[in-house]
């Protein structure tokens, strides 16, 4: 499978574009650079019909407004324990959460009124369009720690990972921020830790790795 993977955003994000039959693309986490992701997915000739957020940070969704603009047949998919981060209000939210982290200047630049999810994520549900139909293939692994509401894709015919801010090559999400947990953390990475270890990463940042070379 061939995923196209565009780093976006203040904070450098991997934004991906996944097949998902025919002319149906998913989009992961678009953490900015609104007009690259757009462009791209034109030139694909692809139909987004969903946006997946492996969690609710700001910087993996910095695109979002705009991008849900210029495509508003995909849905928007987030698990539940995150998605205070969209919906009416959730930009002030963020503006406290990144100013906790000194990092206000990440939210600034971008002061839109976020869409709430059409979308919920549940562990080890296939994810859904709009239209009813499944992403055949892939499945919600519910991950927290860097977030309460963390998740991880997984396509295990494909043996793919889209880890988000989980797990990453040689590291994890840092769990300082408000509602993040170590504990929780620890034990969503001792979940990964079971999977075939021959199984591609592509985290939220940075290059891929393989679940041996991180928890083997």
């Amino acid at each position: 499978m061939h995923i196209t993977s565009l780093v976006t955003g203040a904070l450098a994000v991997n934004t991906l574009l996944i097949p998902a039959g025919g002319d149906r693309v998913v989009i992961v986490d678009p953490g900015g650079s609104a007009d690259t992701i757009i462009a791209q997915v034109r030139a694909m000739h692809a139909i987004p019909s969903l946006i997946v957020l492996t969690h609710g940070h700001f910087d993996h969704l910095a695109a979002l407004v705009s991008v849900a603009q210029a495509f508003p047949e995909a849905g928007i998919a987030i698990h539940q324990a995150d998605s205070q981060w969209l919906g009416q209000g959730a930009i002030e939210r963020h503006l406290e959460f990144f100013r906790f982290l000194g990092a206000e200047s990440v939210v600034l630049r971008n002061r839109d009124e976020l869409p709430a999810p059409t979308t919920i994520l549940a562990e080890g549900e296939c994810p859904v369009f709009p239209d009813g139909a499944y992403w055949d293939g892939w499945k919600v692994i519910w991950t927290p720690g860097h977030s309460p509401g963390s998740i991880c894709l997984l396509n295990e015919h494909e043996k793919i990972l889209v880890s988000g801010d989980t797990l990453f090559c040689r590291g994890f999400g840092r769990t300082d921020g408000p509602g993040g947990s170590m504990e929780a953390l620890s034990a969503s990475l001792g979940k990964l830790a079971l999977l075939d270890g021959g199984i591609r990463v592509i985290p939220g940042h940075g290059r891929e790795t393989t679940i041996a070379s991180e928890l083997g």
